[in-house]
């Protein structure tokens, strides 16, 4: 639901149809990437020899991108570039961001038989489903708000979405140095 705002401000000059499809690509681009993390990362990670760490800095530089354009006010969902922006970066790193590609991981890891596989995947689809309806009911918010309140709003939340981003390299970098 943190991601709410987020969403507004990345869609703040499409209509309603394309804030619904853009909550439909952001929540379907969440899921794929959870899920394939969550039974093949292991081994695609260790193919690539790269670390979970270097996933979180990875996704902790996008963010701060992200982040900065935000806080200039210059997030719009209609880049000219033909950038899908409930792809990225609101589907990945937001939604399925290295914290929940991470928790997928190790709760299929330590899922042994397939009953707690399926257990654990229908958790997964379930705070899918929480975070499609938060994105789903953030238009009413958005008419409320206006186009000042969602300026304001913008801005505050890219702040935020740096800490964030600050967040995940700082937790990379612990996990390295043992600190």
């Amino acid at each position: 639901m943190g991601n709410a705002p987020v969403y507004l401000a990345l869609t703040r000059d499409v209509n309603k149809e394309g804030r619904r499809r853009f909550a439909n690509q952001a929540v379907a681009a969440a899921t794929a990437v959870i899920f394939t993390f969550a039974f093949f990362g292991h081994y695609i990670l260790d193919y690539l020899g790269v670390s979970l760490e270097s996933l979180m800095v990875a996704g902790g530089v996008l963010l701060g991108i992200v982040a900065l354009d935000m806080m200039r006010g210059k997030v719009n969902a209609g880049e000219p570039r033909g950038a899908n922006l409930a792809l990225v970066p609101l589907g990945t790193p937001l939604l399925a961001g290295p914290g929940a590609v991470v928790a997928a991981m190790l709760l299929m890891g330590k899922s042994g038989a397939a009953s707690d596989k399926a257990l654990a995947a229908a958790g997964i689809l379930a705070a899918l489903a929480v975070v499609w309806a938060a994105l789903r009911l953030a238009g009413p918010l958005m008419r409320l708000l206006g186009d000042t309140g969602v300026d304001l709003l913008t801005r505050v939340m890219g702040i935020l979405l740096a800490a964030i981003a600050v967040e995940f390299i700082h937790q990379a970098v612990t996990s390295w140095t043992g600190h």
